[in-house]
């Protein structure tokens, strides 16, 4: 397919978002022995399955909805437009945000991703802390997409995330428009300035993206990390710093992890080595070695616990209060002769 008939395609929204498996991320390459299965239980049309050492994924069938992005606790599947990275410096501090795919532009302030199938419960949460308003999704053009199933995906989502954080008011911020018409109603009129400029950047987008294509097929790819902290994470741990609001950051507190080792350890270090986000570290320092657990890292993946021979550690969600200000927790402690 060359340039211009790549770009077209590209245009007319006809092919999915790509996005890439990054296999040694992925937790059941990184052990046989893990039972991870979320991007095979979020896929609306079983795209991905479990296979031996890893998974497989079926282009054929893939819609692009980027639903299985949303729940990797390693981020082993990257969405691969350079938007789902960017939107979150677009939320602005006070400001109410409206979320959109190239189909539901309507006033020309909405953050365009490929697909709202790629909102994660974390990153959605902290859109809300940091607007300190309503966050909207315009999910009107999935009627006629072939990722029509997006609302109800997003709709479950929100319930788990009501359960997580146990509501607390933060749950209805998050407005599903459904239909055109409620779009004015809550946004107010369009401007046509914001709107045509909105549709150049896509038009920039769209060229710059399909180059990018093209040169990833034709150049070898530089290796990933080898660990890797979920860049949702990352946005999640700067909205709670930012947060001033007591209640809310008690709200945040069931979205984060805590870790503790029992007396069955014997400080061989194979969950640090495991885990994918770097929140396990072996620390040698004045004349001690110290397992340290960095929470604010942690995705909750639980491969540590899988992977323990001793079956020495316990991983529970949430974070007491007064956990929040150190950031690492000393799990484990043992002076060197």
């Amino acid at each position: 397919m060359s340039l211009a008939d790549r770009f077209v395609e590209r245009f007319k929204n006809s092919e999915p978002p790509s996005f890439e498996i990054v296999s040694r991320r992925c937790l059941r390459s990184r052990f046989a022995g893990s039972s991870c299965d979320r991007c095979v239980d979020e896929c609306p049309v079983q795209a991905i399955r479990v296979a031996p050492g890893g998974l497989e994924f079926d282009p054929k069938r893939c819609v692009g909805c980027l639903a299985c992005t949303a729940v990797c606790p390693a981020e082993a599947l990257v969405g691969s437009d350079s938007r789902l990275a960017g939107a979150w410096t677009k939320v602005m501090v006070g400001q109410p945000a409206a979320f959109c795919c190239e189909k539901g532009i309507r006033t020309g302030e909405e953050i365009v991703l490929p697909c709202l199938g790629a909102l994660s419960e974390e990153q959605l949460l902290a859109c809300i802390i940091r607007t300190g308003q309503s966050v909207r999704l315009h999910l009107f053009p999935c009627r006629g997409c072939r990722v029509s199933g997006v609302p109800e995906l997003l709709t479950r989502r929100l319930e788990k995330f009501g359960a997580r954080v146990g509501g607390g008011g933060l749950v209805p911020l998050v407005k599903l428009i459904r239909r055109e018409e409620e779009v004015t109603q809550s946004e107010g009129p369009a401007s046509r300035r914001a709107f045509f400029r909105t549709c150049l950047d896509i038009s920039f987008h769209a060229a710059t993206e399909t180059i990018a294509i093209l040169q990833s097929e034709s150049e070898s790819k530089e290796g990933h990390a080898h660990k890797h902290q979920p860049a949702r994470l990352a946005f999640l741990r700067q909205a709670l710093a930012d947060c001033s609001e007591e209640a809310v950051r008690l709200a945040m507190l069931p979205l984060f992890f805590t870790l503790a080792v029992n007396a069955g350890c014997n400080f061989c270090g194979g969950c640090a080595g495991m885990c994918p986000t770097g929140a396990l570290k072996n620390i040698r320092e004045e004349g001690a070695k110290q397992l340290q657990f960095a929470w604010d890292c942690c995705s909750g993946c639980g491969l540590c616990l899988e992977f323990c021979p001793q079956k020495a550690l316990n991983l529970s969600a949430g974070r007491s209060p007064d956990s929040l200000g150190p950031e690492c927790d000393v799990l484990l402690r043992m002076d060197i002769a």
